[in-house]
């Protein structure tokens, strides 16, 4: 696996991408069957990118899941299984495997560690719909 993964796209191409992913989506059966109503991406601030990159990670990876909420916070009895997304620091080893790896507790926004040791990433971006572009 190459330490440098990923490259650069105009907006044009990722528009035309996301409109592609957009009319072959297949909705999970309880979501909206309008493509506009569906979940299509999440945004995660700077402080929880920086504080994932600051682990001594290689890169991330994005994992696509599905996860319990309630109004648009993944929560464990959360009534409703939706699409999320969830970013996993990765360590390349001497073979060139990436691996995802545990790192130590991290600050929360509020500036306050977050919880016991052993994360192994972040979730529980704002949704879009609904923090997207007018």
């Amino acid at each position: 696996m190459p330490k440098i993964a990923g490259s650069f796209f105009s907006k044009a191409e990722i528009d035309k991408y996301r409109e592609e992913f957009k009319k072959s989506h297949q909705p999970l059966p309880h979501e909206p069957k309008d493509p506009n109503q569906n979940r299509r991406g999440e945004y995660f601030s700077r402080e929880i990118l920086q504080q994932l990159l600051d682990t001594g990670c290689d890169g991330l990876r994005i994992y696509y899941g599905v996860a319990p909420e309630n109004d648009g916070e993944i929560h464990p009895e959360g009534k409703t299984l939706m699409r999320r997304l969830f970013l996993v620091p990765v360590k390349i080893d001497e073979k060139g495997n990436g691996r995802d790896f545990q790192f130590k507790p991290i600050k929360n926004a509020s500036g306050e560690k977050d919880g016991d040791g052993g994360k192994g990433g972040a979730g529980g971006g704002a949704p879009c719909p609904n923090f997207c572009n007018p």
